[in-house]
């Protein structure tokens, strides 16, 4: 939730003072924290104080956190009277029986990004959502621009594309067929859900990094808080916080606050992958179809008014996609010297250049990130030398297998236990097997059970801690962290459905799932959990 306090903050000073540029100082004295922060902290603890109590799954756990929202949204906004609360949320804060009042204002996008944060599974991100917004703004349209903001924030937190984040929200929430530089100068001050969320989250999807997702909401103008805010939630999701900015912003806040953005940092994963942006995409290139075909100039016939080109490489969207987020990263992270990769690989014995052999076999396990990132950065410079260079290091895995390095490296900075493996597996007409593996510190124990009636058991079997240590290697073996989130084959409802969630000790779980489709070692999985199959040759089609 520290993309919404920032831009928040930032945007303070502009609520009633647009300024339609990018260009400003992000933070200045006339900035402070408004409703929109401290309602943001409200809700935050009371999913706290709510799963202190409850868990998400028992049936009375949303009431709970629906009479904890309205007293922590009470008890912490009344202290802020002059924060910016509007005529109606004012009288709701200070009311002494707060009933939802049918509201489609903003103020229902603006707080609820801890929902996104906290959530295991999209499931929950929703369920979240609507229970912490439904307090107040129980219309239609205030869960929906909540709703569509939280699983933005959920997505992009389980390393979607911002096609992906584009598509799901043009699909299940707001029209997106516009660009902020072809409404910035006509948008008005609006504090409705419909004119603002898709606002707010197309600036996140045409920004290049964190701040310029923050830069972009402000220079639109209207409710500029409540849209950076907004965005800037969905932008941490995505690219994270730079720590100058997160110590600036959060110098902002009073103690007490501060103290309950400190205890959200214990409560929530810690989600600060450094190189997240890039290796989302491993489980893309892992299942893609294509990342270029070779082209033929047809057009020309070779005359000097029309000369023939020579042949070129068509590269896929997915290629294109990330040379434009890599080019992103390496201007935000100037410490890696991009621009020594040349140097950077002759010192570990790799002489660059676009047929370099020795870049494809480079066994990069013990390579540090500043070494990876010089492989990456000489095969994308390696095409401006010579056409289809760069083709050839995604065809053969080269690519892949750099950033699965660079996902090691930060995934190994903070060590983490499995507790719980829930994999799921079934078809539309024979019923769905659950495979639930918990571990303990003295052991584990398997339960299968059927999906609809949990406490019909088929099997269950217990295992010593060195048996569970064993399991746990064993699972960490078949690298799920690279598994896209969704596999699924468009168009197809029937057939089978699968789903994997893993949780891990610092509260991090990771949701897989899938429809016919799957990763291409999914046969690992099921040989994990010892399910027969037949080994197709495609590993994205259904198993025979």
């Amino acid at each position: 939730m520290l993309g919404a306090i920032v831009g928040d903050i930032v945007g303070s000073r502009f609520e009633f003072n647009n300024h339609r540029s990018k260009d400003f100082e992000l933070f200045g004295e006339s900035c402070f924290a408004t409703d929109d922060s401290i309602m943001t902290l409200a809700v935050a603890k009371a999913i706290m104080e709510a799963a202190k109590v409850k868990v998400s799954s028992e049936s009375d756990y949303h009431a709970l956190l629906s009479s904890l929202t309205v007293k922590y949204m009470q008890e912490i906004g009344r202290k802020y009277p002059n924060c910016g609360y509007g005529g109606m949320f004012s009288r709701w804060i200070f009311g002494h029986h707060p009933e939802p009042y049918h509201s489609f204002g903003n103020g229902a996008a603006m707080r609820v990004s801890p929902a996104g944060f906290a959530a295991a599974t999209e499931l929950e991100a929703e369920a979240l959502s609507e229970t912490v917004t439904a307090v107040t703004h129980n219309h239609n349209e205030g869960i929906k621009g909540a709703n569509a903001v939280t699983i933005a924030i959920y997505l992009a937190r389980q390393g979607a594309l911002k096609s992906e984040i584009h598509e799901r929200i043009e699909r299940d929430y707001y029209p997106l067929n516009f660009g902020i530089d072809n409404i910035r100068q006509s948008y008005r001050f609006n504090e409705t859900c419909q004119e603002t969320v898709p606002q707010a989250i197309k600036c996140f999807l045409e920004s290049d990094s964190f701040e310029d997702a923050i830069r972009t909401a402000v220079s639109l103008g209207g409710d500029s808080d409540t849209i950076a805010a907004i965005t800037g939630a969905i932008a941490e999701a995505y690219y994270g916080v730079p720590a100058d900015i997160k110590e600036k912003a959060l110098a902002f806040l009073e103690e007490e606050l501060h103290a309950i953005y400190d205890e959200w940092l214990a409560f929530v994963p810690a989600g600060d992958e450094k190189f997240k942006v890039l290796t989302k995409y491993i489980g893309k290139l892992d299942v893609a179809d294509s990342f270029g075909e070779w082209m033929i100039d047809r057009e020309n016939d070779g005359t000097p008014e029309h000369p023939i080109q020579m042949p070129w490489v068509g590269y896929s969207g997915l290629v294109r996609a990330f040379e434009n987020e890599f080019y992103r990263f390496a201007e935000d992270h100037p410490e890696y010297e991009h621009t020594r990769y040349g140097e950077i690989l002759e010192k570990h014995n790799i002489p660059w250049g676009w047929g370099s052999r020795e870049m494809h076999e480079a066994d990069v396990s013990g390579f540090d990130a500043q070494c990876v990132l010089a492989l990456i950065t000489g095969a994308i410079r390696a095409e401006r030398f010579c056409d289809g260079a760069l083709l050839a290091f995604f065809k053969d895995g080269s690519i892949s297998r750099w950033l699965k390095r660079l996902k090691d490296i930060d995934w190994n900075r903070r060590p983490k236990r499995i507790e719980e493996i829930v994999f799921e597996l079934g078809g539309s007409f024979g019923g769905h097997t659950v495979y639930r593996l918990s571990f303990t510190d003295s052991g584990a124990k398997l339960i299968q059970s059927d999906r609809r009636d949990e406490d019909n058991i088929f099997d269950t079997e217990e295992y010593s801690e060195s048996e569970a240590i064993l399991l746990s290697e064993q699972f960490s073996a078949i690298h799920t962290e690279y598994w896209n989130a969704d596999y699924v084959v468009p168009h197809i409802c029937d057939g089978e459905q699968w789903g994997l969630a893993v949780r891990y000790s610092d509260r991090q779980t990771l949701e897989h799932g899938g429809s016919n489709a799957y990763p291409s070692n999914w046969f690992k999985l099921l040989d994990f959990f010892g399910i027969e199959h037949e080994e197709s040759e495609d590993a994205n089609e259904s198993p025979d």
